[in-house]
C-alpha cells in the first residue's frame, strides 16, 4: 500500500509523492516534531521481508549520512513503522538537472557551476571511500539559487580501502550483477 496525503509516517506527515525508483519511493512530508518538510524516501512493504534489501536500504542511509557536504543532500535518520521502512533526508526545493537540460541548453557559466559542484560533492564522498555509482541527471537537483544538491546514494559502494571489515560487509552488498 502506498501511503496517502495526511497520512502519518512515525512523526511525518504525508504531503505527496515526488519521486521514485528501484530502492523505493520518495514522499515529501512535514516532520511534525521539528515544523520542517522533508522529504522521505520509503522501502516498499513487499521488500522488507527481504533481508538483503533491508540491508541495502540501511546501507545508503549510513554511506550518506557520514557525508557532510553542502552538495550533498543531508541525511537527518533511518527508521521503521509498522508499515514502512524509511530514510527521512532534506527535503531540496528545485529542479532536476534533467528538467534544466530537457528544456533548455546552458549557458556556459551555469555548466560550468553545475559540473564544479557535481565534481566537488563526488570528490567528498571519494575521500570518505563512497563511490556513488549512480550519477544521472535526474540524481542531481538545482535550486532556485542555483545551488546542487547531489541525491540518492542506494547504489553507492564503500571502496575496500575505506575500512577493514566494514569495507568488506558493505562490498557484499553491492556485487556485480546484483539488482
Amino acid at each position: 500500500p502506498k501511503p496517502s496525503t495526511g497520512e502519518r509516517i512515525a512523526h511525518y506527515e504525508i504531503l505527496g509523492q515526488i519521486g521514485s525508483g528501484g530502492m523505493g519511493e520518495v514522499y515529501v512530508a512535514r516532520d511534525t516534531r521539528l515544523g520542517r518538510k522533508v522529504a522521505l524516501k520509503l522501502l516498499p512493504p513487499l521488500f522488507m521481508s527481504d533481508p538483503q534489501l533491508r540491508a541495502r536500504f540501511f546501507r545508503e542511509a549510513q554511506l550518506a549520512s557520514a557525508l557532510d557536504h553542502p552538495n550533498i543532500c543531508t541525511i537527518h535518520e533511518v527508521g521503521q513503522s509498522s508499515t514502512f521502512l524509511f530514510i527521512t533526508m532534506q527535503y531540496v526545493e528545485g529542479v532536476t538537472l534533467k528538467e534544466v537540460i530537457d528544456s533548455r541548453p546552458l549557458q556556459l557559466d551555469a555548466l560550468l557551476s553545475i559540473s564544479l559542484q557535481v565534481a566537488d560533492a563526488l570528490a567528498a564522498a571519494h575521500d570518505q571511500g563512497i563511490i556513488h555509482r549512480d550519477i544521472k541527471s535526474n540524481n542531481i537537483i538545482i535550486t532556485p539559487r542555483g545551488q546542487v544538491k547531489v541525491l540518492d546514494f542506494g547504489l553507492a559502494k564503500l571502496t575496500d580501502f575505506a575500512g577493514g571489515e566494514a569495507g568488506r560487509t558493505q562490498s557484499e552488498l553491492t556485487r556485480t550483477g546484483v539488482v
